[in-house]
């Protein structure tokens, strides 16, 4: 589940209509017609004006859980972490691009944090340059999902992950990008480290 999904049900189970939403929030119809097609992100302040007028977590929002109210909706500020180079050192400070929100409690912020995309390798995943991917840090690869990680001689890598046998498939969303394939002997030598999982996008957008 997404934000353009979520948003789009809420409006429909209160029987309300994009203009009704725009004139209450004081948005423009156009942005919520774009907003429940994918084609534009909120900003953290509207993501609390909806938040506060549908009753719901901002979590709930952009589809991170499927629990509607939470007691805490308090946002921490987590880095955004943009690599300009190939290095397996993505937590370093002349790394951090900036910072942003993420609707989490200070002590569970710490286990997130958001990675500037820097080229088109994922835009079959609508993941595009210069969004914002949040990041789950884990250090074990989930089969078929996004993950974050660092291949031996390449460096940082945002990648769908799929399983083979004893080979591992690092697979791009775009075709002009090439897949890898890692064997079980270069799993064995360390080649691939686990960054952590890709949870949700913020998309760019170019003012």
């Amino acid at each position: 589940m997404n934000f353009s999904t979520r948003l789009r049900e809420l409006r429909e189970e209160n029987n309300l209509t994009q203009e009704t939403i725009a004139s209450l929030l004081n948005l423009t119809k156009a942005n919520i017609s774009k907003y429940e097609l994918g084609k534009l992100q909120p900003s953290i302040e509207t993501l609390k004006l909806l938040s506060n007028y549908f009753n719901v977590s901002i979590d709930y929002l952009i589809g991170i859980t499927n629990i509607k109210k939470t007691e805490d909706n308090d946002f921490s500020k987590i880095p955004i972490f943009e690599i300009n180079k190939s290095t397996p050192a993505i937590f370093v400070a002349e790394n951090i691009a900036g910072y942003d929100y993420i609707n989490k409690s200070e002590d569970l912020s710490k286990d997130y944090f958001f990675f500037k995309v820097k080229d088109d390798s994922m835009s079959n995943a609508r993941i595009f340059k210069n969004d914002l991917v949040c990041i789950y840090k884990q250090d074990y690869i989930e089969d078929n999902k996004l993950m974050l990680i660092h291949i031996k001689n390449i460096g940082v890598l945002l990648r769908r992950i799929i399983k083979c046998k004893d080979n591992l498939i690092i697979l791009p969303e775009n075709h002009k990008y090439n897949p890898v394939v890692l064997s079980k002997k270069n799993l064995a030598e360390d080649y691939l480290k686990v960054i952590g999982k890709a949870v949700y996008v913020k998309f760019y957008i170019d003012e």
